[in-house]
C-alpha cells in the first residue's frame, strides 16, 4: 500500500507535521484590529465553504502561499448585528486545512490485494482504476439489470453541486447508463418524514426565529445550539430570538445539552423512547380538566374525537379514546400509567399539560432524535399532537411540533439527472439487499416503485460517505456481508481520506476537497433561518497528489463506456465551471436580484437581505382550510390516519413490530421497557457533537484531543458499577463490544448513558477499540418508514 510519504507530506503540508495551524483555531480580531489585518507578503485570499452535513454551511477565508494553504480563517464581512452579521464557522470548518494535509489523505487510486476488510491496497494508475471499473459495470449490467446497481446513501459532501455524494455527477452519470436502484429517505429523518408526512403530508416546521414571537418554548430531543451552532445555523438564531421574547423555555430530554446552558428554565428528562406516552398522559389531563382546544380539533383535524373519525374507523378509535381508555387496551393514559414508562414524576406531567395548554404562542418542536427509535414515527406524530391539541398551529410564534426549518433559501439548481428505474429501497436497507434483494417487496420491506425488487445489489459506490460501515448499524455482522465476496461483486470508494468504509472497497478513488475545485456551496443544506446565503469555492490550491473531482472522474468513466458520444451526453459539452455557470443562469431567472456569475466567482460570498417575517408553517391552511388544504389525503391534520390503518391490515411485520393509525405509544425491542433490561438495564443512544459532523473531523487528531470520546453516566449508575471519570470502560451488549472513556455527570439521566456518534470503527480480538457507536446498533429497521433506530439500545457498563 502506497499513499504519502513523509517527505512528500512535509512538502506538500508547508512541515504542517500533523497538527492544526494556530490561525485555524484562533479567535477573529474585533471589527477595529480587522481594518489593520492584511495578508502576509506573496498571500492570497480565497473563499471556499464547509460542504460538511453540519445543518451549517459556512463561509471560509483561505490563505495561500505559493501554492499551499498557510491558515484558514472564516466571514468577516459586515458588522455583528444579528440579520446582517457575519456567518463564522466553527472550529471544525476552520480546521479545513488538517483535511487537506492529512498524513491519511489518499493521493492515487488504490486497487485491494488482500481479502475485503483486511485494508490491503496498491497504487494503481488512473487508467487502471477507470478501466477496472468500467469492465466490472458493463459486466454487472449485462448480467443482473441496472437494478443491481447502487449509489449509497452519504452526507460528507451534500452541501456542493458538483462534489454532491449523491445526487450529483454519479447519479447523472448512472441514470445516462441506463439507470440504477434508488433509494428513500434519510438515516437522519426516516420515521419524522413518514410519521408527519401521514398526518401533515410533510415534516417541515416553521421558522426558529417565531420564538421572538413565543411565550413558551417547549423541545423535545431539539439541540439547535449543538448541532447547528455556527454563525449560519440555527443555533445562533434561537439565541437571538429567545433574547427578543424572553419565553420561558422547557427541554423534554434525557441528556442535558448545550442548548439548555444559558437558556432552559426547566429541563425534564424523559426515558428515550416514550415521548408517545408522555403526550398522551397531557392529553388526558387536558380533557379532563377540558384544557384542550377543541375548536381547532373539530375545524382542522381528523380522527381526535369520536366525531372527526373517518367512516371506515372501527367505534372507539379516536384518540380521545384511547387516551381516556375506551381504545382497545382500555387503559387509561394517566399521569400515572406514564410517570412508570416515562421516569416523569405524574404531579410533573399534571403541572407542564396545564401550562402548556394555556399559554399561547407556544413553540413546540422535535429534534430528530425523539424519532430515531423503533418506534419513533409514533413519536413524531405524538408530538405534533400536541401542537395540534394546544392550537398552535399556523400562527406567528406558534410551531405545529416538527423541527424547525428555514424562511429563505438560495439554492443553485441541481446537476440534472433523471434515474429510468424507479425500484427503491430504505435507504436503511442496502445491507438487506446485498444479502436477498430479490426477496424484497413492498408490503414486507417498504420498497416503492415495484413491488418486487429484481436484483440484489452487485455493484456498490460509496462516494463522500462512511456508510458503509461506520454510520451503518451492527458493525460487525455488516463487515460480514461486505466481506463475502460471492454477495456484492463490486465496492468502489470514492473519498479524501482513509476511512473504515474503504477499507471494504475493491477500487478506492481519491477525491479533491472543496478547497481544491471550484463548487457552489449550498447554504440551504444546512438550517440558515431567515438570512440565506451562498458560497462560491474559489479554488484555493491544485488537487493534491493524483486527486480529482467527481465530475472529472465521471467524465473518465464516461468517455470508457460509451465512447466520445457518451462523454458529450455526460457533459453536454461542459467543463466544471461552465456547468457551475449554467446551473447559476437557471437560478437567476427566477430570481433576478441575485448577482451574476463572474461577480459571484469573484465575491466568494452572496447574503441575501433578512426575511421581513419568519416562516409560519401552515399559515395559509389555518386561514381558510378549503382554499389551502394540506397533501393528506383528507386536506386535514390525520391524527387518525387511514392509510396507516391499511398497512396494519396488509403489511407483514417482523415480531414486536406494530402500526397504528393513531400516534399511540407502542412499547419496542431495545426500549425502555424490553424484559431484555434484566441482562442489559442501560438505555444508550449517540448523540451529535460538536467534535465530529457525524464520523467526518473524527481523523482530525487535535479535533479529537479537544472534544475527547466519552461515555456519560449518571453518579448513581456509576457508583452501582464502581465507575469514576476517565475510567476506561466496557460498553456491550448482543450486537457487540466498545470501548471508552467514562464520564461521569448528573447532565444524563439514572438509567441512560450516551457516547457521540462518529468514532471510527476499529476492531480488534471482538472488541471495537475506536468507539463506534453502531457496534451497538441494530440492523431491524423501524416498521412504518423502514427507517434507522439507532436510538435504541440496551447496553450493560462495566470498568475495564
Amino acid at each position: 500500500m502506497h499513499l504519502i510519504n513523509r517527505r512528500q507530506f512535509l512538502q506538500w503540508s508547508g512541515a504542517l507535521g500533523g497538527g492544526i495551524a494556530a490561525g485555524a483555531l484562533l479567535p477573529l480580531p474585533s471589527l477595529a484590529q480587522k481594518e489593520s489585518l492584511s495578508k502576509g507578503e506573496n498571500e492570497e485570499m480565497k473563499w471556499a465553504g464547509c460542504a460538511i452535513n453540519c445543518g451549517s454551511k459556512c463561509p471560509l477565508r483561505v490563505f495561500v502561499k505559493e501554492g499551499k494553504i498557510t491558515r484558514i480563517e472564516t466571514d468577516n464581512t459586515q458588522e455583528d448585528e444579528f440579520g446582517a452579521h457575519q456567518v463564522r464557522a466553527c472550529v471544525r470548518g476552520r480546521s479545513s486545512r488538517f483535511k487537506v494535509y492529512n498524513p491519511n489523505r489518499l493521493l492515487y487510486p488504490l486497487k485491494r490485494v488482500g481479502k475485503r476488510g483486511e485494508g490491503k491496497f496498491v497504487r494503481i494508475s488512473w487508467e487502471e482504476a477507470i478501466e477496472t471499473i468500467a469492465q466490472k459495470l458493463l459486466q454487472v449490467k449485462e448480467k443482473y439489470g441496472n437494478e443491481a446497481i447502487y449509489v449509497n446513501y452519504a452526507t460528507g459532501t451534500t452541501g456542493g453541486i458538483m462534489s454532491r455524494c449523491t445526487k450529483g455527477p454519479w447519479a447523472r452519470l448512472l441514470a445516462q447508463f441506463g439507470g440504477h436502484l434508488n433509494y428513500y429517505n434519510s438515516y437522519s429523518t426516516a420515521q419524522i418524514t413518514d410519521g408527519l408526512k401521514h398526518f401533515y403530508g410533510t415534516s417541515a416546521g416553521s421558522d426558529i426565529a417565531n420564538i421572538a414571537h413565543s411565550k413558551l418554548v417547549v423541545m423535545f430531543g431539539n439541540n439547535p445550539v449543538e448541532t447547528r451552532m455556527s454563525g449560519g445555523g440555527t443555533g445562533y438564531s434561537y439565541k437571538e430570538a429567545l433574547q427578543k421574547s424572553g419565553a420561558k423555555i422547557i427541554h423534554f430530554d434525557p441528556r442535558y445539552s448545550d442548548s439548555m446552558v444559558g437558556a432552559c428554565d426547566e429541563w425534564i428528562p424523559i426515558a428515550p423512547g416514550t415521548d408517545a406516552a408522555l403526550i398522551a398522559a397531557m392529553a388526558y389531563v387536558m380533557i379532563n380538566e377540558d384544557l384542550h382546544d377543541k375548536a381547532f380539533l373539530d375545524r382542522y383535524c381528523v380522527g381526535f374525537s369520536r366525531e372527526t373519525l373517518p367512516d371506515s374507523a372501527p367505534e372507539n378509535s379516536s384518540y380521545e379514546d384511547y387516551v381516556m381508555g375506551r381504545g382497545e387496551d382500555q387503559t387509561p393514559k394517566t399521569p400515572e400509567w406514564a410517570e412508570r414508562i416515562t421516569k416523569i414524576p405524574a404531579q410533573t406531567i399534571r403541572r407542564l399539560a396545564k401550562e402548556i395548554a394555556t399559554t399561547k404562542p407556544c413553540f413546540i418542536a422535535q429534534g430528530w432524535g425523539a424519532q430515531r427509535q423503533f418506534n419513533g414515527e409514533q413519536s413524531s406524530r405524538a408530538i405534533a399532537t400536541l401542537a395540534a391539541m394546544t392550537g398552535n398551529i399556523g400562527m406567528l410564534g406558534g410551531n405545529n411540533g416538527a423541527r424547525e426549518t428555514s424562511t429563505l433559501s438560495i439554492d443553485p439548481a441541481w446537476l440534472p439527472s433523471k434515474n429510468p428505474i424507479k425500484d427503491s429501497i430504505s435507504c436503511f436497507l442496502w445491507t438487506d439487499a446485498i444479502l436477498h434483494g430479490e426477496e424484497m417487496t413492498d408490503i414486507k420491506d417498504g420498497v416503492r416503485g415495484t413491488q418486487k425488487l429484481k436484483s440484489s445489489i452487485k455493484f456498490l459506490w460509496n462516494t463522500g460517505g462512511n456508510c458503509l460501515i461506520n454510520q451503518h448499524s451492527d458493525s460487525n455482522r455488516t463487515a460480514k456481508i461486505l466481506e463475502d465476496e460471492t454477495l456484492c461483486e463490486m465496492i468502489v470508494d470514492i473519498n479524501i481520506v482513509r476511512t473504515p468504509s474503504n477499507r471494504y472497497a475493491d477500487i478506492i478513488l481519491p477525491d479533491a476537497t472543496h478547497l481544491e475545485q471550484e463548487d457552489f456551496i449550498r447554504a440551504s443544506a444546512g438550517y440558515s433561518s431567515d438570512r440565506p446565503y451562498v458560497i462560491y469555492c474559489q479554488k484555493a490550491i491544485e488537487p493534491l497528489g493524483e486527486c480529482k473531482g467527481v465530475y472529472e472522474m465521471c467524465t473518465l468513466l464516461a468517455e470508457r463506456l460509451g465512447g466520445e458520444s457518451f462523454k458529450a451526453e455526460f457533459t453536454e459539452g461542459r467543463t466544471q465551471v461552465e456547468w457551475l455557470e449554467h446551473l447559476w443562469n437557471q437560478t437567476r431567472a427566477k430570481k433576478p436580484e441575485l448577482p451574476s456569475f463572474e461577480e459571484m466567482r469573484q465575491r466568494g460570498l452572496y447574503k441575501a437581505p433578512r426575511a421581513k417575517k419568519p416562516k409560519v408553517m401552515f399559515e395559509g391552511f389555518v386561514q381558510n382550510p378549503e382554499a389551502n388544504p394540506l397533501k393528506t389525503p383528507s386536506g386535514k391534520i390525520e391524527i387518525y390516519s387511514e392509510e396507516l390503518a391499511q398497512k396494519a391490515a396488509t403489511w407483514i411485520l417482523p415480531e414486536g413490530a406494530k402500526i397504528t393509525p393513531l400516534p399511540e405509544f407502542i412499547n419496542t425491542k431495545e426500549g425502555p421497557l424490553d424484559p431484555a433490561r434484566e441482562q442489559f438495564p442501560l438505555q444508550f443512544f449517540g448523540y451529535h457533537y460538536k467534535g465530529t459532523t457525524h464520523s467526518s473531523f473524527w481523523e482530525s487528531a487535535p479535533i479529537r484531543e479537544i472534544n475527547p470520546h466519552e461515555a456519560w453516566i449518571n453518579p448513581m449508575d456509576a457508583k452501582a458499577r464502581g465507575i469514576k471519570t476517565g475510567d476506561r470502560v466496557l460498553v456491550f451488549n448482543r450486537f457487540g463490544k466498545i470501548i471508552v472513556t467514562a464520564k461521569v455527570t448528573p447532565k444524563i439521566m439514572p438509567g441512560v448513558s450516551v457516547c457521540h456518534q462518529g468514532g471510527w470503527y476499529k476492531p480488534k480480538n471482538g472488541i471495537d477499540e475506536g468507539g463506534c457507536i453502531n457496534t451497538l446498533t441494530t440492523l431491524e429497521p423501524s416498521p412504518i418508514a423502514k427507517g434507522n433506530p439507532q436510538h435504541s439500545i440496551l447496553v450493560q457498563i462495566r470498568k475495564v
